[in-house]
């Protein structure tokens, strides 16, 4: 039986953005005490959604505070058309921990003095709501909605300090790509249910999954189905690529990733990104698996692309925000590696089929990289965050002797872009590792998965060369004769030191996390 205590997280996230919002005017000369509600809301959230996944205190103390995803206590597809099970929680909780880092850091970040600091943290955490509501979607409707929650929000933190010409520019322009891609995603969602006749992705009831005859979506004696499906793909991916900043869709990215806040530019490239992505995991993998003769191949084609693009136009950046930023349209290209290796779910005629098992595993592998992504792109950002709220500018050349300036930073930076760059012993090697080897183990199924991997390790090794220049100027370069060593805001450390935390120890957190991604991969393809 379904309980609606699963919605918990979305509960304390939504009075803590209402509360913020109200008691934003009594508050207006104590913003601390606005950073501390919102800090209080978003980790206890994040604790309740942890502990729902058995991998918090109540599990160890062997009490049963909150429903199991489990034993299908979340599974609200009749009524809400949404489930909260294992996947749903991963990336909800994903989010969470995004937003906590956020919240965190706008502490240091955020001048006291900066009007309208309620509306900023309730704003920040509908985005987050919408998010976890996307990720729970069963439904191509309510996907669509959840998703536009959170767009709207973020389009208006963009544009925070409303009298930055440069964030007022990134918001108009994010603004009008979004609406411009929501409307896209809309038009092809509304052919997918003329073709279909349902919107429904769950699993055990939709009829877009497999040939199950009408309503559905089959092509077998509907040949004239092809034209306008072959319409509704290239809608929705044209759609879901400018959300997720997929070359060619990408060239909003740079823009709005330096002209935002550098706190919310950490929310939309460790969350809102990996929102389109769990968006297009719902989507193709199973609303459409079975049409993916149709896609699959634009899709593997598009993950090489976006990889190659985006590494080699992220050489020439003197902006460290805005190498960020094509590095992070690149790491969106390896994690669309994992929808080519799971489109091979289809083939499973069981639980112990080996295409299921190659399936479940190039997922996992996807998941993964989403987790450690975000820790790494969000220290990545904070790290910015940091330099900037002491006045040094978002270039290259201020970076110079930054490890003689702020020692922690510095270090911090060169660990998160090793990371990134897929080195060994941190956090983005095993991610990568799994998400490469994934497209290796397809290969028995068709050998051209091979070039998914051989793409991945490649591009890998091309990004070292730009992250490398950065810790170049940091560490090989003496700062200007004029530069002294800073302090940085506690907060901003904190938080820096959070996702360090993940990066460093992902070996470690993997123990536990391997054998859930892997339970919420075949969940997720209904085994």
């Amino acid at each position: 039986m379904a309980e609606y205590t699963v919605f918990l997280p979305e509960a304390i996230l939504i009075a803590t953005a209402l509360a913020s919002a109200v008691l934003g005017f009594a508050w207006r000369t104590r913003p601390e005490r606005l950073w501390l509600l919102a800090l209080a809301g978003t980790t206890f959230a994040t604790f309740v959604t942890l502990d729902m996944m058995g991998l918090g205190v109540t599990k160890a103390l062997r009490l049963s505070l909150w429903p199991s995803p489990i034993s299908g206590q979340g599974d609200f597809t009749v009524e809400l058309k949404m489930n909260v099970d294992r996947f749903a929680l991963f990336f909800q909780v994903v989010f969470e921990f995004v937003a906590l880092l956020v919240v965190l850091a706008s502490h240091g970040f955020i001048r006291p003095e900066e009007p309208h600091q309620g509306e900023y943290y309730a704003l920040m955490l509908l985005a987050v709501v919408g998010m976890m509501f996307t990720a729970a979607a069963t439904d191509l409707f309510v996907l669509f909605l959840a998703f536009e929650v959170s767009s709207l929000s973020t389009f208006a933190l963009v544009a925070y300090r409303k009298r930055d010409k440069q964030a007022t520019e990134a918001s108009a322009k994010f603004f009008i790509i979004g609406a411009v891609s929501s409307g896209v995603i809309l038009f092809g969602i509304s052919l997918i249910y003329g073709l279909a006749g349902t919107t429904s992705i769950d699993i055990p009831t939709t009829d877009l999954l497999r040939l199950r005859g009408p309503p559905g979506l089959t092509l077998a004696g509907n040949p004239n189905m092809e034209p306008p499906l072959i319409i509704a793909l290239v809608l929705l991916v044209a759609g879901f690529g400018f959300k997720v900043a997929v070359v060619p869709f990408h060239m909003w990215a740079p823009d709005v990733y330096q002209g935002a806040p550098t706190t919310i530019s950490v929310l939309l490239t460790a969350a809102s990104k990996n929102l389109g992505i769990v968006a297009l995991f719902r989507v193709f993998l199973v609303g459409l698996l079975n049409v993916q003769v149709d896609w699959v191949v634009v899709i593997a084609i598009l993950a090489i692309t976006t990889q190659t693009v985006g590494n080699i136009v992220a050489i020439p950046q003197r902006s460290v925000k805005r190498m960020l930023a094509y590095s992070s349209i690149a790491q969106a290209g390896y994690i669309l590696i994992a929808l080519p290796v799971g489109a091979l779910a289809l083939q499973a005629s069981g639980p112990t089929d080996p295409a299921l098992t190659v399936a479940a595993y190039g997922l996992v592998g996807g998941m993964l990289h989403v987790g450690v992504y975000a820790a790494m792109k969000a220290g990545a950002f904070l790290v910015v965050a940091g330099t900037e709220s002491q006045g040094i500018p978002d270039d290259i050349e201020a970076y110079k002797g930054l490890s003689k300036r702020m020692p922690f930073l510095a270090f911090s930076m060169m660990f998160f872009l090793l990371s990134l760059a897929g080195i060994p012993p941190f956090g983005g090697f095993f991610s990568k590792f799994l998400l490469f080897s994934g497209a290796v183990y397809a290969m028995p199924f068709n050998q051209w998965y091979l070039a998914l991997a051989v793409s991945g390790v490649i591009n890998s090794a091309l990004s070292l060369y730009y992250y490398a220049r950065v810790i170049w100027y940091m560490f090989l370069l003496e700062p200007e004769a004029t530069a002294a060593q800073v302090s940085v805001p506690r907060t901003i450390e904190v938080a820096v030191g959070l996702a360090l935390a993940i990066v460093l120890l992902t070996a470690v957190i993997a123990v536990f996390f391997l054998d859930y991604l892997t339970q919420a991969a075949r969940g997720f393809f209904g085994f």
